[in-house]
């Protein structure tokens, strides 16, 4: 092989690196910008939905003024904006549909009662914040804890019963959204302090579901703590050993 072709080959070699590393570095440049501007988009819908809740709670309370009025409803269009471009890119529609039935209620522009449901849309931000304030590995113990005997199923489904169960009192005992969130709140962690209590029959019902959650609960939160010390416990002595 002639001088002059060696020579060429390691220009060659040599360039190979330099193209790979200009590409590496602009993949990543274009993944930073694209989970930057995710976490902008994120953070301004949770307010938006903050925002409609705060609304929400203020119409059932004491109704709206006109402006009021304008901004609720423009809230109202930007979560369905949200929703149905969530839904379009969405791989799996059925999974998506499901987890997000809450988020549709919200949407609903007939009852205010319903519109208190925003407050779901918050859990994103909730999650964000977590990730932003406490370092990875604290998180991914929390995340552990979570998962362990299926706790973060059951405080999911205890939370949709507090907020069903608040909307279907307010209803049936023709209380306050405060009040019946409240009551839905003690009832379900079984404190019980009686300054709220139901009188009719569906009333009742209410609260014994409620109950059954809150028990539930307990018992999984305690069953979870267990669980989790005794695999922090297993861990230690494998390492001792």
């Amino acid at each position: 092989m002639s001088t002059a072709s060696k020579k060429s080959n390691d220009i060659l070699i040599n360039t190979i690196p330099k193209k790979s590393k200009e590409e590496i570095i602009k993949e990543r440049n274009r993944k930073k910008k694209k989970k930057r501007n995710i976490l902008i988009y994120e953070y301004c819908i949770c307010f938006v939905a903050l925002i409609g809740t705060i609304l929400a709670v203020i119409d059932i309370n004491q109704g709206l003024t006109l402006w009021q009025m304008w901004l609720d409803r423009s809230v109202l269009i930007i979560l369905t904006m949200d929703y149905i471009g969530r839904f379009i890119l969405a791989k799996d529609k059925k999974v998506f549909f499901i987890e997000n039935i809450l988020n549709l209620l919200a949407i609903i522009p007939y009852s205010s009662a319903l519109r208190i449901f925003r407050i779901t849309r918050l859990t994103k931000l909730t999650r964000l914040s977590i990730i932003g304030a406490f370092p990875r590995k604290a998180f991914r113990k929390v995340k552990i804890f979570l998962n362990t005997n299926g706790l973060k199923n059951m405080i999911f489904f205890t939370i949709v019963a507090i907020l069903f169960g608040s909307v279907g009192i307010m209803y049936t005992e023709n209380m306050s959204i405060t009040d019946s969130l409240w009551w839905a709140f003690v009832t379900a962690t079984t404190v019980g302090y009686g300054d709220l209590s139901p009188s009719t029959n569906l009333g009742r019902l209410i609260a014994a579901v409620l109950m059954i959650f809150g028990i539930g609960l307990i018992g999984s939160i305690t069953s979870t703590i267990t669980s989790y010390f005794l695999k922090i416990e297993k861990k230690i002595l494998k390492k001792t050993r």
